[in-house]
């Protein structure tokens, strides 16, 4: 005979009662499932019972609570069907219903003979309504429930279906707040630096904290994905992971998990793995075990997408019966757009650096600076190129006075009176040169370029440009320029040399009778002798103009201490007549012998020598001394005049240029530059002092 309820009608209906209101008052799913398996024991006389819960969204069926069965472990039993009855099932041949066909395992173990399945519609009065969820009543003889039974279990399962309703209400409710907290803390992460990396991986152990034991990003560099960050909701299971990385490395395959995301840009959704699953992944056994350690129940894997690219992907791993639900899919979704977000202004920002690093490298190598300066509210912007070019330091302060202040003193009005009235006018472009003097005295030609923004009444409110450093420009035209005043008094003095030559050597034959006369006193013999040699060095420089003369002489040793002597003797009568001193320094009687061409030379010493005198009044001196050094001799010739300008000491050994007025020919020191530096030497001016000039001859 079927066996009937425990409880009569009356003690039925005040369980019923008691046990809606203690559901309805249930604080979780596992509170309420522990009452409603209470309950149940009062109300049918069952061998055992099941609570089945059907995780929302998916086809996936969990065995959550048991009562009255060998097999209590709620997690033992996972099942995969969406086809389950709106209405009661009675079943008395469980065994044999291909129905139950799933649980046939199952009942053979437990020796189940009939079974009632009672479902939890979300709606009962609606034939559209889902199942949440269902209570299984097994009997290991046969069965038939009666009217009453039947009532009691669906009252029993209506109870339960809205008290897991307004849980999962609640927990809807409960979800939200968290999902809206953990977005809002992601977005102040990607936003609070342009070190995606960092980001990332404070954003995966975010995500390991609130929705996910595991997380890893994979990001793509060069067109491949690298995992870039991995996070574990337990510190000690990282080492485990890194571990199985080693032993096992990750590949990407396109065709599955993390590569098929990153190459289709669609998310992969693996709500449940199962023991299966991982046995068709495994490698090998020792793979299968370190896989089944893990105890992964669930995946997501979503793409970091930004506009039409894909960036990389991001994966969560559910472990230890977590699995994924809609609303983590939606959470992941948005995760990663907003990853997408960080990497793109990341890499954007390192985009822009570098392209402002090629700009200024650029302006660097075109000696070039940009300025602006916003007339409207009078505020002036440098970039560092422009302070370089100018030699002042990075924190100099931008403003319209200390601008004009860099300009060159002689050429400040001029650019002041271009410049405002380039603005006054309609122009929208400006355009003007001037030379700037630096900190550390060079004198530099710069140009000025720059576009002019005007409001509606064709005011100027802003300007902005370029400026460059055209000073070698400059260096090249005016060289180009003596170089053509050379060239013409090169053929000048070719002209003239050859019209000198002729008497000269008629002089020098002259000389040359006069020494061998007979009766011919010592000492105008001696005056000869010194006529013959000077005219021997006009001679030769006669010879060095007309480029006739090839260096036939060769560099000797030479006493440069004799060769002063030699030259000092020349200008003695002068310099009685002009009332000045020309000396030999007292340090310099040892004589000291070096190798060069002696007339050459004695060249540059005479026009050292005769421009010092010029520039020495009566009573002063001009001293020639001659100084051994550790890396050769130096000759210097001092004198006590009036000293060189600093303006005219840039500009002395330019060709033609002369302090002298009238009596120069601005040649002697740029000649002298050249024979000096033609025997591997160097010709010096000393810093200007209060009085005097000394010039070096360093060989």
């Amino acid at each position: 005979m079927p066996r009937t309820s425990v409880a009569g009608p009356s003690k039925a209906m005040s369980v019923l009662l008691e046990a809606s209101s203690r559901m309805m008052r249930a604080e979780s799913e596992q509170n309420l499932f522990a009452h409603a398996l209470e309950v149940a024991s009062h109300l049918l006389d069952a061998d055992g019972c099941q609570v089945w819960r059907r995780s929302r969204g998916r086809g996936l069926w969990r065995v959550v609570a048991t009562r009255g069965l060998t097999e209590s472990d709620p997690g033992t039993l996972e099942l995969h069907d969406d086809s389950l009855p709106h209405t009661i099932l009675m079943i008395e041949d469980a065994a044999g219903d291909k129905r139950l066909a799933f649980l046939k395992s199952f009942i053979g173990r437990e020796g189940i003979h009939s079974a009632l399945v009672v479902p939890w519609l979300s709606d009962p009065s609606s034939l559209d309504a889902s199942i949440d969820g269902a209570m299984i009543y097994y009997w290991r003889s046969p069965h038939q429930a009666g009217a009453e039974e039947l009532a009691y279990a669906w009252a029993l399962a209506n109870s339960c279906s809205s008290a897991l309703h307004r849980l999962e209400l609640n927990e809807d409710s409960r979800r939200e707040k968290q999902r809206l907290e953990f977005l809002a803390e992601a977005s102040v992460m990607m936003a609070s630096s342009l070190d995606y990396e960092l980001t990332l991986k404070s954003i995966a152990q975010l995500a390991v904290s609130r929705i996910a034991e595991w997380c890893t990003v994979h990001v793509a560099e060069e067109g491949k994905l690298t995992r870039l960050v991995v996070a574990h909701a337990d510190p000690q299971m990282k080492g485990y992971a890194e571990e199985y990385e080693r032993r096992y490395p990750e590949k990407i395959d396109p065709q599955q998990g993390v590569g098929k995301v990153f190459a289709t840009g669609e998310k992969e959704i693996v709500p449940f793995i199962s023991e299966e699953m991982l046995k068709a992944a495994a490698l090998d056994e020792d793979h299968l075990q370190l896989l089944l350690q893990l105890k992964l129940s669930s995946s997501i894997v979503v793409p970091i997408r930004s506009r039409e690219k894909v960036l990389g992907a991001i994966r969560l791993l559910g472990t230890n019966g977590r699995y994924f639900g809609d609303s983590d899919v939606q959470l992941a979704t948005a995760l990663g757009q907003r990853a997408a977000v960080a990497i793109e202004n990341a890499q954007l920002h390192h985009a822009l650096l570098e392209r402002d690093n090629e700009l200024r490298q650029s302006h660097a190598a075109a000696k070039m600076g940009s300025w602006s300066w916003d007339l409207e509210n009078d505020r002036l912007f440098w970039s560092a190129e422009f302070r370089a070019l100018h030699g002042l330091p990075e924190d100099a302060e931008a403003t319209a006075q200390a601008g004009y202040d860099l300009v060159h003193p002689d050429d400040r009005e001029r650019s002041r009176r271009e410049f405002w009235a380039t603005l006054e006018s309609s122009a929208s472009v400006f355009n003007s040169e001037h030379r700037s003097l630096t900190p550390d005295g060079r004198v530099l030609w710069l140009q000025v370029r720059g576009r002019i923004r005007r409001d509606a009444t064709g005011k100027a409110t802003w300007i902005a440009g370029l400026i460059i450093d055209v000073t070698e420009s400059r260096i090249a035209e005016q060289a180009l320029r003596r170089a053509e005043k050379l060239a013409a008094a090169g053929r000048f003095a070719a002209t003239v040399a050859h019209e000198v030559n002729n008497p000269l050597e008629a002089l020098m034959n002259t000389i040359y009778l006069a020494k061998h006369t007979k009766g011919l006193p010592p000492e105008a013999g001696a005056h000869l002798r010194v006529a013959d040699a000077e005219l021997q060095r006009i001679s030769h420089i006669v010879r060095q103009t007309l480029g006739f003369y090839r260096e036939s002489a060769l560099p000797q040793s030479t006493g440069l201490v004799q060769l002063a002597r030699e030259v000092l003797d020349l200008y003695h009568s002068r310099s009685l007549s002009r009332g000045l001193t020309l000396r030999i320094a007292p340090h310099s009687h040892e004589e000291v012998f070096v190798t060069v061409i002696a007339g050459e030379m004695k060249q540059v010493l005479a026009n050292l020598i005769a421009n010092a005198m010029d520039a020495t009044p009566a009573g002063g001196v001009v001293e020639v001394s001659v100084t051994r050094r550790t890396d050769g001799v130096e000759i210097a010739v001092s004198d006590t005049g009036c000293g060189i300008s600093e303006a005219d000491r840039r500009r002395l050994f330019e060709p033609f240029f002369t302090t002298k007025a009238d009596i120069g020919t601005g040649l002697g020191l740029w000649v002298s530059k050249g024979i000096v530096e033609k025997h591997g030497g160097v010709l010096l001016i000393d810093e200007a002092g209060e009085q005097g000039t000394t010039f070096r001859v360093r060989l």
